[in-house]
């Protein structure tokens, strides 16, 4: 069991639940009494795993967006759920969606807490807020100067946002842009910022560059998805203000390598190509600077289906993490990220009973994570349904 919390897996583990939350944390040599058992055999208990950026909208077609636009928002909406559950049976118990046409993904995400449908915990931005033409504005809202974007964040808010997504660069997928472009104003994440914080919300910026990036830090921003072109001053002001790096390290690997299958078009193929290495680099520096990281994988981008967090936890690994540290980075960290850090993110007395099991031992290799056996979200056994037994008392 890594329960995310001791510096060493503890063997022959068990957890203890009662309703959605967790009870006891201990061996099953200690002889805890219980009403029931579910034995794994020969597996590893994690905590739930969170992604921390997320699209359920889309669905890792070549032109998602054009989908969406061309589609009924009723089969807009079934398709997100059924995105929701994949990545519910990939371990993932939490994710973050980070925008969404029309603000789906809130509905979603009540759907989901009042057991409508079956899926992870989903944290939703509503509609990411981005200049008039902006990267991804069929992702969010366009607004322009301070009133309008201070608007548009209350607006998102009274929705039902729980945290607040802002455009602060051009990105890969978008023909009329470049990554280097910046978008947003600090005046405008400034205000943007402040009614998130009023709100207790956090705000995070899309942002590749060092210009973009600083933008948004002088603004306050909370964290910096993407940030494929860290600079060791930008590093320093993250990790000096606690804003975390979301990397979204495999969504360039997912768009480079399926280019063809989906006929990426050149803008993309191109702009791929600039991110990829770099973005590698950028997470082995922040992890050298003491940057604070969570894991996100940018699931729904072209070429990257739902449910696929093993892949960015795998890179993390190929680019310096160990094991534990990229497993982290999916849990305790990415917890802290999303402000749940009390509730989710270890294996602990009193959080929520999220709890995934998965075949063979992920600290030695981390594609272990992809043999997912069990899921368990809020003490409730989703992903598969297995047989339980009466424990002897």
């Amino acid at each position: 069991m890594f329960d995310g919390v001791a510096a060493q897996p503890l063997a022959d583990g068990m957890v203890v639940v009662e309703d959605e939350r967790i009870v006891a944390v201990a061996r099953v040599a200690d002889g805890v009494s219980v009403d029931r058992t579910v034995d794994l055999g020969d597996a590893t208990l994690l905590p739930g795993l969170i992604d921390a950026h997320v699209h359920l909208v889309w669905s890792a077609c070549g032109m998602p967006h054009e989908v969406v636009a061309s589609e009924g928002a009723h089969m807009t909406v079934l398709r997100a759920a059924r995105n929701a559950r994949l990545h519910l049976e990939a371990g993932v118990t939490t994710i973050r969606d980070v925008g969404s046409t029309d603000g789906i993904a809130l509905d979603i995400a009540q759907a989901i807490d009042l057991g409508v449908v079956p899926g992870p915990r989903v944290v939703a931005a509503g509609r990411a807020i981005a200049m008039t033409g902006g990267h991804a504005h069929y992702l969010g809202r366009e607004a322009d100067g301070c009133d309008a974007v201070r608007h548009a964040v209350r607006s998102e808010i009274k929705a039902g946002a729980r945290c607040i997504k802002l455009m602060a660069s051009g990105g890969v997928y978008g023909h009329a842009e470049e990554i280097g472009n910046p978008q947003l104003t600090v005046p405008e994440m400034a205000v943007a910022i402040e009614e998130a914080h009023n709100a207790g919300k956090r705000a995070t910026a899309h942002a590749y560059t060092p210009r973009a990036m600083a933008n948004a830090l002088d603004a306050g921003v909370d964290s910096i998805e993407h940030g494929s072109f860290l600079t060791p001053e930008v590093a320093e002001r993250m990790r000096a203000r606690g804003c975390y790096l979301v990397p979204t390290l495999s969504v360039y690997q997912a768009m480079h390598d399926g280019a063809a299958s989906f006929d990426a078009p050149e803008y993309l193929r191109r702009k791929t190509i600039q991110v990829m290495e770099a973005s590698r680099a950028a997470f082995r520096l922040a992890r050298e600077m003491g940057v604070p990281l969570a894991a996100g994988t940018d699931c729904g981008s072209p070429g990257h289906p739902h449910g696929t967090i093993a892949n960015e936890l795998a890179l993390m690994v190929a680019c310096g993490a160990s094991p534990v540290q990229a497993l982290g980075y999916a849990t305790a960290a990415a917890a802290a990220l999303l402000g749940l850090e009390r509730e989710i993110g270890t294996l602990e007395p009193e959080k929520r009973a999220d709890l995934v099991a998965v075949a063979g031992n992920p600290l030695d290799d981390i594609n272990a994570v992809r043999g997912v056996k069990l899921v368990v979200r809020d003490g409730r056994e989703i992903f598969p349904t297995w047989q339980t037994k009466e424990a002897n008392r």
